[in-house]
């Protein structure tokens, strides 16, 4: 039991001294952020922080003993590590660099535990290349493996006085409870203070290698992985790195260390899916992340792709066209929206100069483009039903293109009625000029002729202009940072369409809204990092709504039937658009779709 009267798990060996101690340094704010725990094999140091881990990771821990993060370091590199952080952390990351800002721009306290540092491919690289830099945040706390004299010890320079907790030393465990433990497990007391020697387990015995000529895709996971191992250890994959197939069968960090130094079609793309597979349990879902990052790239790439598909997963990418990789790449795709009218069956994206690039929805091929007057910085774009491209910039003011030829639908003075309106609603053209101000997001509904834009503003209101009024509701704490609708019902044998509106904001809550009714009283989904992009859709089951989050992460729920589909691609996802059942997703270093059906 500790002083706040939460209960930690049980702790055996007489070790109640140590995890006092460690509780001790969790709860001191002037104990040094660096915390080794030490001591000869044996010693019981993976055991005492899997302990930590156990207690001090549920959400009623208070705030200074919370851990956010826990990196078992056993085979992992540089790279590896920068994945899992970020993935625990709601953060995307490849390098160390943009990990370490990300954190501290975030400026949250974080903890993290890193067990078996010293079995880490190269444990002094691993501290010199990320885990020192961490340190040097000054809201960031270690608490690692390390054993005395180690790589991993001696590399540490940013706190110069750790705190250490050595194992070894007697005075961490009790001396009557350890014998009495040692009893009741048969084993001889005079190894105190070590529990390793009492209870007699051997090392855990290697994992059995497949012989050679096996079929290495039905060899199985922890086979397989053991090979990917044995290579990284040899520093050659040899012909496991020529089958795509078994990146995708085999646990991602032995695979990452022995495809480190390749610079084939595979590895770029399995580098670039990394943050993605890196926790992803189902070998099907690594298998069509690695697949989607292959698309629209090169022949061979091609035929790895191909190969991948033979793994059903819940999605699958139907085309890509990624930076570095493809000449019709549009840039870093800030906004995304399904077409209407001339645009039918295509999506626009603009990237960050304020170019606007159409492309046909159902294979990716260049469209062409929207010529915009004066181009600049976007953060939203939508399409009305009567072809009108609404264009909102990075400071909040919007701007219509008209189409070039008269389609159904609110013409452009209507519309620029209605943007007045909203504008007006909204409290002002930027969010400079106060908390009211500041178009944030925008959203056409190209099912329904006669409707105007919606817009999102600044302070978490969502504006509708019908009947010549403006409807507005405060849908979010914060800034409206996503918005999409769509259109349900109509038909000549049913009720008029309805519009519905889907909002993500920066407080993380994805909202919905019928505008011509109340708004849900709860969010459909919410999260604790920001959305970044929603689209919304409808089938013949009922509505879509799509949403991500600054972690990456996408999630596609149907309101229809209840399905949830939640996935990754290793970047983060800025924009996104519904074109039947293809999800479109803009990112800052590509432009692909994926069959939600799978």
């Amino acid at each position: 039991m500790t002083q706040d009267g939460r209960r930690m798990p049980p702790l055996g060996a007489g070790r109640k001294p140590a995890g006092l101690a460690l509780l001790g340094w969790l709860d001191d704010p002037r104990a040094p952020r660096l915390c080794r725990v030490a001591g000869p094999p044996g010693a019981g140091k993976s055991h005492l922080l899997a302990w930590l881990v156990r207690g001090c990771t549920t959400e009623t821990v208070p705030g200074a003993r919370r851990i956010h993060a826990v990196l078992p370091a056993a085979g992992a590199t540089v790279r590896t590590a920068v994945w899992s952080l970020g993935r625990q952390l709601d953060l995307v990351a490849h390098a160390p660099g943009p990990l370490v800002e990300a954190i501290a721009a975030d400026g949250r306290p974080v903890l993290i535990c890193i067990p078996g540092l010293d079995e880490a491919v190269d444990p002094a690289g691993l501290v010199t290349g990320l885990l020192d830099p961490l340190l040097r945040l000054p809201g960031v706390r270690l608490v690692v493996g390390a054993a005395t004299g180690g790589a991993a010890a001696g590399a540490f320079t940013a706190v110069p006085a750790p705190a250490v907790l050595d194992l070894g030393d007697p005075q961490w465990t009790d001396r009557a409870r350890f014998d009495q433990w040692a009893a009741v497990r048969g084993g001889d007391a005079a190894a105190y203070p070590l529990p390793g020697p009492v209870l007699g387990a051997p090392a855990a015995p290697p994992a059995p290698l497949p012989p050679a000529g096996a079929d290495l895709r039905a060899a199985g996971e922890e086979a397989l992985s053991a090979l990917w191992a044995a290579a990284a250890a040899g520093g050659d994959p040899g012909p496991l790195a020529a089958d795509p197939l078994l990146y995708a069968l085999a646990d991602p960090v032995p695979v990452t260390a022995a495809v480190e130094r390749r610079d084939d079609a595979p590895a770029r793309a399995w580098r670039a899916a990394g943050p993605a597979v890196i926790d992803e349990p189902d070998p099907a879902v690594r298998a069509a992340v690695l697949r989607t990052r292959l698309l629209g790239a090169d022949p061979v790439a091609a035929a790895a792709a191909a190969v991948l598909a033979q793994l059903p997963a819940p999605w699958s990418g139907r085309w890509a066209r990624w930076e570095g990789a493809d000449p019709d790449w549009p840039g870093p795709a800030v906004a995304i929206t399904a077409g209407a009218g001339p645009y039918l069956s295509q999506v626009l994206v603009a990237d960050p100069t304020g170019a606007v690039r159409t492309f046909d929805a159902a294979t990716g091929r260049r469209a062409g483009a929207v010529v915009v007057p004066a181009p600049r910085p976007l953060r939203g774009l939508a399409v009305t039903a009567g072809g009108s491209v609404v264009l909102l910039d990075a400071w909040g003011r919007a701007e219509l293109v008209a189409p070039a030829e008269p389609r159904p639908g609110l013409e452009p003075y209507g519309l620029m009625t209605a943007l007045d309106a909203v504008r007006s609603a909204a409290g002002g053209p930027t969010p400079a000029e106060g908390p009211g101000g500041g178009l944030s997001a925008v959203a056409a509904i190209g099912g329904l002729a006669d409707s105007a834009p919606a817009f999102g503003d600044a302070a978490g209101a969502v504006h509708w202009y019908e009947d010549g009024k403006v409807v507005s509701e405060r849908l979010h704490h914060g800034p409206v940072t996503a918005l999409a609708g769509t259109a349900l019902g109509g038909g000549p044998l049913s009720d008029p369409e309805i519009p519905l509106l889907a909002s993500g904001g920066f407080d993380g809550a994805v909202r919905l809204w019928g505008p011509r009714s109340g708004p849900m009283p709860e969010p459909s989904d919410r999260r604790g990092c920001p959305v970044t992009a929603v689209a919304a859709g409808t089938t013949a089951a009922g509505p879509v709504v799509a949403a991500a989050w600054s972690d990456g992460l996408v999630r596609v729920r149907d309101l229809g039937t209840g399905r949830v589909l939640d996935l990754r691609t290793g970047s983060e996802v800025w924009s996104l658009a519904l074109a039947g059942t293809l999800l479109v997703l803009g990112m800052p270093d590509g432009l692909a779709a994926v069959d939600t059906r799978g």
